[in-house]
This record gives C-alpha cells, structure tokens and sequence, in this order.
C-alpha cells in the first residue's frame, strides 16, 4: 500500500496521479489548472464513471425523486444529474480498477462521495474541503457555501458540523450561457455577502466563477479543487 513516506521517498521521480469524474472524463473545465498547481514532475491520468456506459446504462443511474443528487460535467461541455448512491457505485468501481497499478495517489474529483477502501493511497475531497471550513469556521459568525443544484439544497451534508451557522445558496458550473452563468454566480455572491467566508463546494467550479462570486460578495471565496490541488501538491512535492 503506498503511504505518506512512500510519495516523499524520491523528490525527482515522476509521481502518478488518477483523477476520477462522476461524469466524462476528460474534464477539461477543472483539471489543467488542477495539473498546473501540482507540477511538471506529476502525470495525470483521467478516469469517468460514465466513460464505458451506454445510454442505457446511463438511465439507471438517473436520479430519484427525493433522493440526493449530483451534477457533473460531460465530455462535451454539457451536464448530467445522477442518483448519488448509483454513482457512488459505479465509482468505486472504476476506482477499484485503477487501484493497485502504480499510482501514486488516487483523487475523485467530488467532494460528496461515498468511497471504497483502497491499497493505493486517498485523497478525499470532501474531507479535505469540509475539515478546512470545519477550522476556519471556529471564530467565524457565519459561513456561506455554493451548491450546483437547487434540489442539493435540502439533503446537503458536510462531514463535520460547523460551529456556526450554514448559509447555502446554488449556481450551477455547467450553464452553458455565459450571460446566464455570470448572472447565476453574481446573485449568489450577493445572497451570500454577510458571510466571513464562502466555499464553492463542486469540484466543477472554475477560478473564473470563484472570481465572480468573490466580486460580488466583497468577502473571501475559496475553491474546493484549488483546496485539494494544493494539498496534494505539497503531498507529492
């Protein structure tokens, strides 16, 4: 199993790292910038979770009606919704494949999955994002957080609870409208102004809408996958 000290044996070697979508893979929207704060020394590979299925396959994992929900990316640069306990597992699936080939480490590219024990070393997401809101939160009065999905609003959970209160609010990172998208993301920097701090939750939003959102807010704004990417940068470093 690869751990800590095995990822710090040999600062020059090439280090290998799977992404995992819920969706299509490549995500093009996410994962170069992600590439970027890791560095030339580490080679990312893609894995999807809807790359082998056909649409048959794919109605299955539809979601259901009051049930909670994830929206993701596809290849094409349009979007889905998924029933989250389907796709949890058809993800740990694919993960399961990819496990024990020579990674590194191993990134889903989510920060609500359910996620199987595995030999190769884990990042989780959302343990990484919701642990960092969880400290921040300490002396905080009240913190905001972004969603894609109007339906997420009631069935969303963080791994921790906060010590303060929870605003939440929506903005979808896969409207296809530019004019829709910047009007979504400015509404919901405005809800969410008298926040301390407000953290776009999916791994699908891009620095350009955290921008967006921090302008119109006027407070800090942080952006899950840039939580993650440096994480494990300096993880692989």
């Amino acid at each position: 199993m690869n751990d800590l000290n095995d990822l710090n044996d040999s600062p020059q070697r090439t280090r290998r790292v799977a992404f995992f979508t819920i969706g299509e893979s490549p995500r093009s929207d996410v994962v170069p910038a992600m590439s970027a704060l890791l560095g030339p020394h580490v080679q990312v590979d893609e894995f999807g979770a809807l790359d082998a299925l056909d649409d048959m396959q794919r109605e299955a994992l539809a979601p259901r009606e009051g049930e909670h929900c994830f929206a993701t990316r596809l290849r094409d640069g349009g979007s889905i919704t998924l029933d989250k306990h389907a796709t949890e597992a058809r993800l740990a699936q694919v993960m399961r494949e990819a496990d024990a080939t020579g990674y590194d480490a191993l990134v889903p590219l989510c920060t609500g999955t359910a996620l199987p024990r595995l030999a190769t070393f884990l990042l989780e997401p959302q343990q990484v994002v919701d642990q960092t809101m969880v400290a921040l939160a300490r002396h905080a009065r009240k913190v905001g957080v972004l969603v894609p999905l109007k339906e997420q609003l009631a069935t969303f959970h963080l791994a921790e609870p906060l010590p303060c209160p929870l605003q939440l609010d929506c903005a979808s990172p896969y409207e296809r409208d530019p004019g829709l998208a910047t009007e979504s993301f400015e509404r919901a920097g405005r809800a969410l102004s008298d926040c301390d701090f407000i953290v776009m939750h999916c791994m699908g939003y891009t620095e350009a809408m955290r921008t967006q959102v921090a302008r119109a807010s006027g407070r800090p704004t942080l952006l899950s996958n840039h939580l993650v990417a440096h994480t494990l940068g300096q993880l692989l470093a």
